[in-house]
């Protein structure tokens, strides 16, 4: 499901668009899997660029970087993640305005392991959010169809994922992020096709 995560954040430009700005924050997090500690956060925005640098208290480092490029309604999106773990993702999505309120975006993902998703959707906006419709195939010969519904409403934002595989079997996330003052909670609930959920939460308070 990670890749679903990426596309909808490349999808979403506004990090990208924003003015040129640097800001450095700090906090602590924790979570229900019992992990908690402090951070620090450097992030850098200029026009079409993006990065973000955290360090957790132990010294252990996670980085983003993301370029923007425009060509009339035409904008390619090209990014990497490393983890704590120093472990590297990265994507390339070419997203094109269709002036109806919708986009058409394809690209490719391609996993720490090395093994890639390539995905082809329609983005089309709502009166609070967007939805996403496509389909992926897989460098290990996988595909499937996904959808992306993401609701923001009252200082929450909701996101619901769901991705079926060649065989019928779908797996769903529901994914619920709360801002409270400088407080952040996000609860996160997976679903597999055996109907069995897992649920994860977590906090985040900035200094």
């Amino acid at each position: 499901m990670n890749f679903l995560t990426t596309a909808a954040a490349i999808v979403s430009l506004g990090a990208l668009a924003a003015n040129a700005r640097e800001f450095n924050r700090s906090g602590t997090y924790q979570n229900s899997r019992g992990y908690s500690g402090t951070f620090a956060q450097t992030i850098d925005r200029q026009p079409g660029q993006y990065s973000r640098v955290t360090t957790l208290g132990d010294g252990k480092t996670a980085t983003v970087d993301q370029t923007a490029t425009h060509d009339g309604n035409t904008a390619t999106v090209d990014g990497s993640r490393t983890g704590f773990d120093g472990k590297t993702s990265s994507w390339n999505n070419t997203i094109k305005g269709n002036g109806n309120g919708t986009a058409s975006v394809s690209g490719q993902y391609t996993r720490q392991n090395g093994n890639t998703i390539g995905t082809s959707s329609t983005v089309t906006k709502t009166s609070d959010g967007h939805t996403t419709v496509g389909t992926y195939s897989t460098s290990t010969g996988k595909s499937g169809n996904y959808s992306i519904d993401v609701v923001n409403a009252d200082g929450t934002h909701t996101k619901t994922e769901s991705v079926t595989g060649a065989d019928g079997k779908t797996v769903t996330r529901v994914v619920t992020t709360d801002k409270d003052g400088n407080t952040i909670d996000r609860t996160a609930t997976t679903t597999g096709p055996d109907g069995k959920s897992e649920t994860i939460s977590g906090s985040v308070t900035f200094n």
